[in-house]
């Protein structure tokens, strides 16, 4: 199984990334394909919607940023891991950004 873990902790050293090294080792260890990204360490635009990707983009988002490494891994992944720490009662403003470009690849590749 090919899993994708976005660490959204800008902490390098922090709990989260303790807790999703922890989570890689024990699933490679039982044989699984693991990316670790950390979406902190990464430059990931917020979504413009713009709409680009439902009508000429055909999922593709216009923003060229370190998405495209993301949407690469998420495109093969059999499983999707969020790991965050909890700011204001919800995940970190980076992996909120991240999940929201997910929007552009819900849609359809172009026809042919």
């Amino acid at each position: 199984m090919k899993i994708l873990v976005l660490n959204g902790s800008p902490r390098p050293r922090g709990n989260t990334a303790k807790m999703a090294a922890a989570f890689r080792k024990a699933a490679e260890e039982a044989g699984h394909e693991v990316n670790v990204v950390d979406v902190c360490r990464k430059i990931i635009s917020g979504c413009l919607a713009c709409e680009y990707c439902h009508g000429k983009g055909y999922g593709q988002c216009i923003q060229k940023d370190d998405m495209q490494e993301i949407y690469g891994y998420l495109q093969d992944a059999n499983m999707l891991i969020l790991a965050s720490p909890i700011y204001y009662h919800g995940i970190s403003g980076q992996l909120k950004c991240a999940i929201d470009r997910f929007y552009s690849a819900l849609y359809p590749a172009a026809p042919g």
